[in-house]
């Protein structure tokens, strides 16, 4: 991660000099010297909006097909604000029955089933039980085409507590 941060830095100092050297010491039309300063202000918008996946932003990217969950966090709608609800889910994927991927954040739409889904996890995973997750396809066609004329877009997860490791006997 350094090194990224340490070449963006080192792409800003070049781009600047670049521009204005070309701009200060060069005879070049100013139609030219525009068009570096336009080109060096988009490189700019482009590393602005490429920082937050580098910074670890929630992804709206598929989650895993089964997790663990760590952590569920719920932003609910505003309507006054107009401000959409998320539901921000902490998870690591399932590799096998032994080993777990790295953490990540997924960003999903909000919505009723899943808000109570959560509040439901939240409260077992206080008390210290392990939680893991599964993403499931609607149970048939129909139940799907009805939540899409709806205007629902619900997400379909399952979650199960997670077993106690069996330890031997001594």
């Amino acid at each position: 991660m350094t090194i990224g941060i340490t070449g963006i830095i080192s792409a800003f100092i070049l781009l600047g000099l670049l521009l204005l050297s070309i701009n200060l010491y060069s005879k070049w039309s100013w139609y030219v010297k525009a068009f570096t300063i336009i080109l060096t202000s988009a490189f700019y918008l482009i590393v602005y909006f490429s920082f937050p996946p580098l910074l670890g932003w929630p992804t709206t990217q598929l989650p895993p097909q089964q997790f663990r969950l760590i952590a569920a966090h719920v932003s609910q709608p505003n309507k006054e604000t107009g401000d959409e609800g998320y539901v921000y889910l902490w998870l690591t994927e399932i590799k096998d029955m032994t080993s777990t991927g790295e953490p990540r954040s997924y960003k999903l739409e909000y919505s009723n089933e899943l808000h109570q889904k959560i509040i439901n996890v939240n409260a077992k995973m206080e008390k210290d039980i392990a939680q893991l997750g599964e993403f499931k396809e609607p149970d048939d066609a129909f139940n799907q085409i009805v939540e899409e004329k709806q205007g629902m877009k619900s997400v379909h997860i399952e979650f199960y507590d997670l077993p106690d490791p069996l330890f031997p006997d001594k």
